[in-house]
């Protein structure tokens, strides 16, 4: 199980949880790489993607490399950011 830390300063990004205490994110990496519909528990830890059992997987990335988040994007042809 994957659990990354998101960004102190990013944080604030997350607004109110989606359910109870999950929220779905995407991710932009330093490297230009794009994750989509991510999910976060306790408000502060990217635990695995929506398709993984209860939202916990494996995770192909570090805290150090989160360059932005935002809360899920409904459409994926819209620009990242």
């Amino acid at each position: 199980m994957s659990k990354i830390e998101i960004p102190q300063e990013m944080l604030h990004k997350l607004g109110p949880a989606m359910a109870m205490d999950v929220h779905w994110i995407d991710v932009k990496l330093k490297n230009g790489k794009t994750y989509y519909r991510l999910v976060v528990r306790g408000s502060r830890y990217i635990t695995g993607f929506h398709t993984d059992k209860d939202g916990i997987g494996r995770i192909p990335f570090s805290s150090k490399d989160i360059k932005n988040i935002r809360r899920q994007s409904a459409f994926k042809c819209y620009p990242f950011w």
